[in-house]
């Protein structure tokens, strides 16, 4: 341990022998430790309870109240305090006890220094970790409605511009890569406005074609076209008092934004098949993972209904440019993944330096969905690097001998599905995410192309 954190690090000392409390109290303050020293198990207590320690070193026999039961009254108080008893006199027993009260270790009299400030650094080492995961947990229960989880300054900024956007009743337009967590956004949006406890009904104009857009938007009444066997009330309808998310509205057929421009203006539509305007008061929430001014330079989306939209904007960062964001949502997507384990889950180091590392294509929802593979994956409750589809392969494929290949040359293993992730993301980012032209290309259907970049994680 560095001497900087040594310096941080609370050590409380709960001994009566006098001699040895000044020892040690004097041998780790030149260490570097901060460091209280106690008489008694009733001072120890009275100490433990007037200040934060990192660890605790507590004697076993003790005159008045004894070590058991001050670890005992402790652990009461609080569970975070690492605490290593002192234990001589044929007293093993009852040092393995502690252990089970909730001790860390115990060290045998007469006490080495050198083997204390070992055990001393382990143990704080146990403690900043479990103090990590209790910040997090408040850092994930801050917007636990959400799911917002970040800490990072590019994240903390949308935040504030979200508590800033929501309390108006002005339209917001959120822009961002697949995966960034739009939805996530709007919601938030929908429930810092004054219509919280009101509808929140959301939409991916994606899904749409020039058939279904303007029936799932408007509703359409009874015998409207065939197969209009009654009335339906359209998404604006059921948005009424409320908020409307409209997801990739970049994807809106041209004649279905003159209709939508229309209601943005008057707050008036008209049912499919339909004799007269229906009022609604809805709030509008609009998501693109296009840059719109450059869609309305290609004539795939209107000039007028990209200033009327773009009214309140709330850009959001690639999880490549928030780094510091990506263990504290790993932790929270193992959390998830584990609510029902009462195992405590770890994150290797290593595999931490990998998830830092990887640069992320899908996002937010690309890290939820590797956690969850490794969690499954794993047979121990520890997340290591090779439970990661990215993780370098450790096996080469070996050629058959009527291959011809260089002797340097190597095949990495990877999964067939990470292929196919691969190929779908250059693909999509060669038509400028344009779903129905990369569904041409990749010679399969809109639906089918929906469903893999789900599965994926590639899309939100």
């Amino acid at each position: 341990m560095s001497e900087i954190v040594r310096n941080d690090t609370k050590v409380l000392i709960v001994e009566d022998d006098k001699s040895l409390r000044e020892l040690l109290q004097m041998e780790l303050f030149r260490s570097g430790y901060k460091v209280t020293a106690t008489a008694s198990g009733e001072e120890g207590l009275n100490a433990y309870r007037d200040e934060i320690f990192n660890v605790v070193l507590q004697d076993i026999r003790m005159p008045g109240m004894d070590g058991v039961e001050a670890l005992k009254l402790m652990r009461l108080e609080s569970n975070i305090p690492e605490i290593i008893m002192f234990t001589g006199h044929g007293t093993i027993e009852t040092a393995v006890e502690c252990i089970k009260l909730g001790a860390y270790d115990y060290l045998t009299k007469p006490i080495k220094l050198d083997e204390l400030e070992l055990l001393i650094d382990k143990a704080c080492e146990k403690n900043r970790l479990r103090l990590e995961n209790i910040n997090l947990k408040k850092e994930i229960k801050r917007f636990e409605n959400h799911q917002i989880v970040g800490k990072s300054e590019a994240i903390q900024k949308v935040l504030a511009t979200v508590q800033r956007w929501g309390v108006t009743d002005e339209h917001v337009l959120i822009t961002g890569e697949s995966g960034t967590g739009k939805e996530l956004i709007a919601r938030a949006v929908h429930d810092a406005s004054r219509r919280a406890n009101k509808p929140f009904v959301t939409v991916n104009c994606g899904r749409f074609d020039a058939n279904t857009a303007e029936s799932e938007l408007f509703g359409h009444m009874q015998g409207a076209f065939t197969g209009a066997n009654k009335m339906r009330a359209g998404l604006f309808e059921l948005a009424d008092t409320g908020t409307l998310f409209m997801d990739e509205v970049s994807e809106m057929p041209l004649d279905v934004q003159v209709k939508l421009l229309r209601i943005l203006e008057t707050s008036t539509f008209r049912r499919m098949g339909g004799s007269h305007d229906i009022r609604v008061n809805v709030r509008f929430v609009f998501a693109s993972n296009k840059i719109l001014s450059e869609c309305v330079n290609r004539g795939e989306f209107r000039e007028d209904l990209y200033h009327r939209i773009n009214l309140l904007p709330i850009p959001l960062p690639p999880l490549r440019q928030r780094p510091d964001d990506i263990i504290p949502l790993a932790w929270f997507f193992i959390q998830q993944c584990n609510d029902n384990d009462s195992r405590s889950w770890e994150i290797t180091d290593e595999a931490m330096a990998s998830l830092c590392a990887y640069q992320w294509p899908g996002n937010v929802r690309e890290l939820r969905n590797t956690m969850r593979r490794a969690c499954i994956l794993a047979n121990e409750p520890i997340i290591t690097p090779d439970l990661f589809p990215f993780a370098p392969q450790k096996p080469s494929y070996t050629p058959a001998v009527n291959v011809t290949m260089s002797e340097s040359a190597t095949f990495n293993a990877s999964p067939l599905w990470t292929v196919e992730r691969d190929h779908i993301l250059k693909v999509l980012e060669l038509v400028e995410q344009n779903k129905s032209q990369a569904a041409k290309i990749l010679e399969i259907d809109r639906k089918t192309l929906y469903s893999k970049l789900e599965r994926y994680g590639l899309e939100l």
